[in-house]
């Protein structure tokens, strides 16, 4: 028969596991979207370099460009998920050795990558989204 397990130990394992189950899904809308971004990036330099098409809009534009915005401020929030996660999971588990601690610096520097993303195009992004509303 196993002893009942504390109050504290429930609470932590849950939080370790919502943790983990968010630094997943972190990284898989990060990879999905982020390619589709990058994808679309490629393209929108094509296009704008050689011409190809007459847009109504400039491409890659901040101000006017909907997909470029909102694809960033989606690519953002994932980033800023995923690295939130992962530095709360390691400071809750410990960092123990090297590798932990090289996955927390590159926790802080992704955190810092995915909120100056999230700076540039959140308010762009939401003044679109509702100016189609």
């Amino acid at each position: 028969m196993e002893p009942p397990q504390s109050r504290v130990v429930e609470i932590v394992t849950l939080l370790e596991r919502c943790l983990s189950l968010a630094v997943y899904i972190g990284i898989r809308g990060m990879i999905f979207f982020g390619s589709w971004f990058v994808l679309y990036t490629i393209i929108g330099l094509s296009v704008d370099t050689l011409g190809w098409f007459n847009l109504p809009y400039p491409p890659l534009s901040l101000e006017s460009d909907p997909v470029f915005v909102i694809g960033g401020a989606i690519v953002g929030v994932f980033v800023v998920q995923y690295a939130g996660s992962l530095l709360l999971y390691h400071f809750l588990v410990g960092v123990e050795d090297e590798k932990s601690e090289f996955a927390v610096l590159m926790g802080f520097i992704s955190l810092g990558f995915g909120g100056a993303l999230l700076r540039v195009t959140l308010l762009p992004a939401l003044r679109m989204v509702l100016s189609l509303l």
